[in-house]
């Protein structure tokens, strides 16, 4: 076969690999457990910009989850084209955000797990002085591991964040901060292997933990699609009822109006705009 031979099929197979990634959507967050709803969220903005922008589905990038940091190194050398992760300023400088909190504010009220050897304990906390006295697990590579620090709260930092359950019940700390949608989950599915854990019924913490869709810069067209995409979603309401869908019974159990709110100082970049929660959120609980 002759070279103009096999540069035309090169050409071909190279075109053809280009068409067959363009009505892809590379993410590399995928699993149900922690991000069935934001997945959801993503299908639905592309469902309702299909017409203008084309079909195009999501595809995940790995099996296994990476690594936040991981997954923005990926989305930084174009190997992914989607992460949704809470903002910084670093994060800011390097990638497109839009910057709507995809979780309306809900990722910032949080729930303590504990042993309920300790429950007596944590009904006399009335204050975040009080919550000084006791030591918290955390995976060191969350978002938000800084801001306890920040807040003056003593902190166990793990880098296996699936080993925090493990070390409240062996009380290598005494409490593991969960948010409304992870809380009883996480009990329920380990209840045969540390029946004495539960979620604290008293106390919320409460502070600002954004999620904002992230793109590469180089990405401006993907950008403006879920722009458009979420403006048209939030205005016909279908938003509110998938965010309420996902979440509502949650809130409801989690009683936010009749729980003690401790607020946190967030470390959350200046400038943002606010999320808006008040179609969740209980005005008492506020």
């Amino acid at each position: 076969m002759s070279f103009k031979w096999w540069s035309a099929l090169l050409s071909l197979y190279l075109c053809a690999l280009a068409s067959a990634s363009a009505d892809e959507l590379r993410v590399c967050q995928q699993d149900p457990s922690k991000y069935a709803y934001r997945i959801e969220l993503a299908n639905l903005i592309l469902a309702r910009t299909d017409e203008r922008y084309g079909e195009l589905r999501i595809r995940f990038h790995d099996r296994a989850d990476p690594a936040q940091d991981r997954c923005l190194a990926l989305l930084a050398d174009g190997l992914v084209d989607l992460a949704y992760v809470p903002p910084s300023d670093a994060r800011l400088r390097e990638f497109a955000v839009i910057p709507f909190d995809i979780h309306s504010g809900m990722l910032g009220y949080r729930l303590l797990l504990i042993n309920r050897a300790d429950a007596q304990r944590f009904a006399s906390v009335n204050s975040l002085e009080d919550l000084r006295r006791f030591t918290g697990g955390f995976g060191s590579q969350w978002s938000d591991f800084p801001l306890f620090a920040h807040n003056r709260l003593p902190v166990v930092g793990v880098a296996q964040a699936d080993n925090l359950l493990a070390m409240l019940n062996g009380r290598r700390f005494d409490y593991y901060h969960r948010g409304l949608h992870e809380a009883w989950r996480e009990v329920a599915a380990h209840r045969d292997s540390y029946p004495l854990l539960m979620v604290e019924p008293h106390l919320a913490l409460a502070y600002a933990q954004p999620v904002y869709f992230t793109f590469n810069r180089a990405d401006a067209q993907l950008k403006r699609r879920f722009e458009e995409g979420l403006a048209q979603i939030r205005s016909d309401g279908s938003y509110h009822q998938l965010f309420l869908r996902h979440f509502g019974e949650l809130v409801r159990q989690s009683r936010l109006s009749e729980r003690r709110l401790i607020r946190l100082q967030s470390e959350a970049p200046a400038g943002l705009p606010e999320a808006d929660s008040s179609f969740w959120l209980q005005p008492s609980a506020e």
